[in-house]
């Protein structure tokens, strides 16, 4: 599905940005394609190179842990405002600011086709010990797939459910709270289908605030 171009999506990013001087942005791009040449210039086309954060070449391939991350207020005063991942393709030698998403970031397991299948173990990148959660940022994946005739697709006639505020099995509300326990601090990303459906937004209200 062609949803349109990188430059017009990250121009769209940028308006926001000059808007919103006291916002932070977070993209993270998966199954990326084109070469990282397309993304830096892409980058530098619409001005983002130029707010985008860079962490220091110490911390990179792994070695930045949770602590390490600038604090909101740092990142405004710096005017860094945009942090990027990509799941494929990053070399942060060439370019600083795309980061390789699997340096930075823990997830929970995907591809769930029943609502008490979802977990808050890290499932990626596989060479992690999914019984230790460890000092880096954490993207819980909250979606569900239906099946017909063996193949795999969203199922949004669930979307309601899945991205509900309550605490029954199978909804957002009851996964966010799981998994801020288990972590013993809140979730940094969570990953949905439909997110105008359900509650998402209360949600991340609720993690934010207490």
């Amino acid at each position: 599905m062609d949803g349109g171009s990188l430059v017009d999506h990250l121009r769209i990013v940028k308006r926001f940005l000059d808007a919103n001087p006291h916002e932070v942005v977070t993209l993270l791009f998966v199954n990326t394609g084109p070469a990282l040449e397309y993304w830096a210039q892409a980058y530098f086309s619409t001005g983002l190179d130029l707010l985008s954060y860079t962490p220091p070449p110490s911390k990179r391939d792994g070695y930045m842990h949770l602590d390490d991350w600038p604090t909101i207020a740092d990142m405004v005063s710096t005017n860094q405002r945009l942090v990027t991942f990509l799941s494929g393709g990053a070399d942060e030698s060439r370019v600083p600011y795309l980061l390789h998403q699997w340096d930075y970031i823990f997830e929970t397991n995907f591809g769930i086709e029943s609502p008490d299948q979802y977990s808050c173990a890290p499932a990626r990148p596989r060479w992690l010990d999914p019984s230790y959660i460890p000092s880096r940022l954490s993207l819980v994946n909250h979606f569900l797939y239906a099946q017909f005739l063996g193949f795999r697709y969203p199922n949004a006639t669930y979307a309601n459910t899945t991205n509900a505020a309550g605490f029954h099995i199978g909804e957002l509300g009851e996964h966010a709270v799981r998994c801020r326990s288990v972590y013993q601090r809140r979730p940094n990303f969570f990953l949905l289908d439909f997110f105008s459906e359900g509650q998402a937004f209360e949600v991340e209200h609720g993690m934010n605030a207490y």
